[in-house]
C-alpha cells in the first residue's frame, strides 16, 4: 500500500485530483463513492475541468422508493444528489461524459441486478478502472456495513459484483454497494481517510481479524492493497 501523509484534508484533496489528472484517461471508468469525505474532490474536479476520463460510475448508493425522498425528482440524501450537488454531473454532461447513477425507480432487487450488469459491462469495456473510496468511523467502506457475520458475505462475494443490504447503519438502512469482489476488480483504489475521528477507523483497519467485521481491512489484504493509495492526514498505527 502507498500512503501519503498529508497535513489537512485540504492537502489531500490537492494530493488526489493531481493523482486522477495523471492516471486518468478515455480509457478509465472512474467509479465514485458517497459520504462527506470525497465531497470537496468532486467540486474540485467540477470547478478545475481538467479531469479526462472515458465515463463515470458509483460505488455505492443510498436506496430508497422515490416516495420516501422528500424531493423525490432530485433525489435529496442519495450519493447521486450529493454528486449532482458538487456540480461535478453538469461538467460531464458537457463534454458527452456518460455517468453510470445506479437508482432506476426499481425495486431494489431488481436494481441491485440491473447494476451488476452494467458494472460487469464497464469493466470489460473500459481498459482501466479506479474507485475512489473512504473509511467510516465504524470501519465500513463503500456501501459494505461493519459488524456482519462472515456467512452475510460468503456467497454474494464469490459470484456477484453488486449487493444490497436492508440493515445498514444509519438514517438510509437499504445500501447498494459493489461486492468485495466487485472491487477487487479495481486497477486502482484511491482511500480516503481524513480527521481526527477516523484514527480509530484505521487503527481497525490495520488491525488482524475480520474482514466482514471490518470491511476497510480488506483493503489491506496481499492482493489488493499493491494496488490501493492511502491518503490521510491522520499518523497511522505502530
Amino acid at each position: 500500500m502507498k500512503i501519503i501523509k498529508v497535513a489537512d484534508p485540504k492537502e489531500g484533496i490537492t494530493v488526489c485530483k493531481k493523482l486522477l489528472y495523471e492516471i486518468i484517461s478515455k480509457n478509465t471508468i472512474l467509479f465514485l463513492s458517497g459520504g462527506k469525505t470525497p465531497k470537496a474532490l468532486y467540486e474540485t474536479l467540477a470547478k478545475e475541468k481538467k479531469l479526462n476520463v472515458g465515463a463515470v460510475a458509483m460505488v455505492d448508493e443510498r436506496y430508497a422508493p422515490s416516495s420516501q425522498f422528500k424531493v423525490p425528482s432530485s433525489k435529496l440524501g442519495t450519493n447521486e444528489f450529493m454528486i449532482k450537488n458538487t456540480r461535478l454531473l453538469s461538467y460531464l454532461q458537457k463534454l458527452n461524459i456518460k455517468f453510470y447513477p445506479i437508482l432506476e425507480n426499481k425495486d431494489i432487487g431488481q436494481t441491485t441486478k440491473d447494476y451488476d450488469e452494467t458494472v460487469r459491462f464497464l469493466f470489460n469495456y473500459f481498459g482501466k478502472s479506479v474507485g475512489i473510496l473512504g473509511v467510516g468511523m465504524d470501519g465500513h467502506t463503500a456501501g459494505l456495513p461493519a459488524g456482519v457475520q462472515s456467512s452475510e458475505f460468503g456467497v454474494q462475494s464469490e459470484t456477484n459484483l453488486v449487493t444490497s443490504f436492508t440493515d445498514f447503519p444509519g438514517e438510509y438502512k437499504e445500501r447498494i454497494s459493489l461486492t468485495f469482489l466487485g472491487l477487487s476488480k479495481l486497477d486502482q483504489i484511491i482511500v480516503l481517510v481524513f480527521g481526527e475521528d477516523k484514527k480509530k477507523a484505521l487503527k481497525l483497519m490495520f488491525k488482524p481479524g475480520s474482514i466482514a467485521e471490518i470491511p476497510a481491512r480488506f483493503l489491506t489484504q496481499k492482493e489488493i492493497t499493491e494496488k490501493v493509495i492511502l491518503i490521510t492526514d491522520q499518523k497511522l498505527p505502530v
